[in-house]
């Protein structure tokens, strides 16, 4: 189904207009980029290496926002790093959806069920 899910995905952006748009950062800099095709992470390694290992998440137009997601259209862009409290949210958040999935994967393990018995 996942793959299924993303083929789709892909094909819908795929068919998106790729235009040229302005991604405009906090300290009035502009950096132009493509619509449909362009991500954060695409914007902070074009700035730094660093910046870019280093950011959790992007804010776009004041909305959080993956940094593989697309943008779509010119934009107001802020990447934070793990220092800001969002990030940390969104990086808690994720995490936490981790860690569910391994002990659901584990939970049907014989390594479970020795750790329910000590």
């Amino acid at each position: 189904m996942y793959d299924e899910l993303k083929a789709q995905y892909l094909d819908e952006l795929s068919k998106k207009p790729k235009t040229p748009i302005t991604v405009t950062l906090p300290d009035g800099k502009e950096v132009q980029a493509t619509s449909w095709e362009s991500t954060p992470y695409d914007v902070a390694k074009g700035i730094s290496q660093g910046l870019a290992d280093n950011t959790v998440i992007a804010r776009v137009n004041n909305e959080l926002w993956d940094l593989d997601r697309p943008l779509e259209g010119n934009c107001k862009l802020q990447l934070l790093k793990f220092d800001d409290p969002e990030a940390q949210a969104v990086f808690w958040h994720s995490s936490a959806h981790i860690l569910g999935e391994a002990m659901e994967k584990l939970r049907n393990s014989p390594t479970w069920r020795e750790i329910w018995r000590a």
